[in-house]
């Protein structure tokens, strides 16, 4: 592990490291950017210092993408996040649907501490953390609750295996409301993995998928019966993705235009 981490600087320099029962957490900081990593050379999170609220990884703009599929991002009340490392996608969601009450969900509570300390998750009602495994929150929860579900669980060696299995799947199934939407982040070798992707059709009628250019494979799932490529039109997609462009601050048809293929 000392000779992983020594390879790290790429990153910029070490302001922080601290070791919990699941390993390292360090934080870097390269003065234009801050990243988090489990000790490992893939960057857990990465946050434009200068500009936090402006998502840097195409994986993490590509899940927000899914936005395009409600008609009014606003009636969005209630989301779930499993997976939190830095707390990017957390700080923008609470910053941008500021209408949302959001669940914050990791195994790790350092990961909330340093998320909080080094890249300003905020302290807000509407911001609820739960420091549990993500299965357990979801067998905890009420039944058909949530409108947006997003699964972003990563270890230090990468994708938690708990995502893959049968049962977590029903469970996030169960916890979405009927129009609500399930954002998977997966890495693109899994697409050979048909299995998961079987049990995901069986409970969801509606799938998307697209391959980012950093090599992840993001999946949208949802349990209402509609065409995930042509229901609002690829015309449609762009129209809302001009809306979104503004309020995210990147340009989003970019990262979902392959959502859009059949369209």
């Amino acid at each position: 592990m000392k000779d992983v981490l020594n390879t790290l600087g790429h990153l910029g320099r070490e302001i922080h490291r601290r070791y919990d029962e699941f390993g390292p957490l360090l934080v870097f900081d390269d003065g234009n950017k801050r990243f988090l990593s489990f000790g490992t050379a893939d960057e857990q999170s990465c946050q434009l210092k200068k500009d936090p609220l402006i998502l840097q990884h195409d994986y993490a703009r590509c899940m927000f993408g899914v936005l395009t599929r409600y008609d009014d991002i606003t009636a969005i009340r209630n989301i779930t996040l499993l997976g939190t490392g830095g707390g990017t996608l957390a700080t923008v969601l609470h910053e941008r649907l500021s209408e949302a009450q959001i669940a914050a969900v990791d195994v790790r509570a350092a990961v909330f501490q340093v998320a909080r300390q080094y890249f300003g998750l905020p302290r807000s009602p509407r911001l609820q953390t739960f420091t549990m495994d993500a299965s357990h929150y979801l067998a905890t929860v009420t039944a058909a609750q949530c409108d947006l579900l997003i699964t972003d669980l990563y270890q230090a060696e990468g994708l938690d295996p708990l995502v893959l299995q049968p049962d977590f799947l029903k469970m996030c199934a169960a916890h979405l409301q009927q129009d609500g939407w399930l954002v998977l982040n997966l890495w693109k070798e899994h697409r050979e993995q048909t299995d998961c992707l079987q049990h995901l059709k069986a409970l969801f009628p509606t799938i998307a998928m697209n391959t980012t250019s950093d090599g992840n494979w993001i999946i949208w799932a949802s349990r209402a019966q509609q065409n995930a490529a042509d229901r609002t039109g690829r015309d449609e997609a762009k129209r809302r993705c001009k809306q979104l462009n503004e309020l995210l601050e990147f340009n989003l048809w970019q990262q979902v235009k392959g959502f859009y293929r059949g369209s």
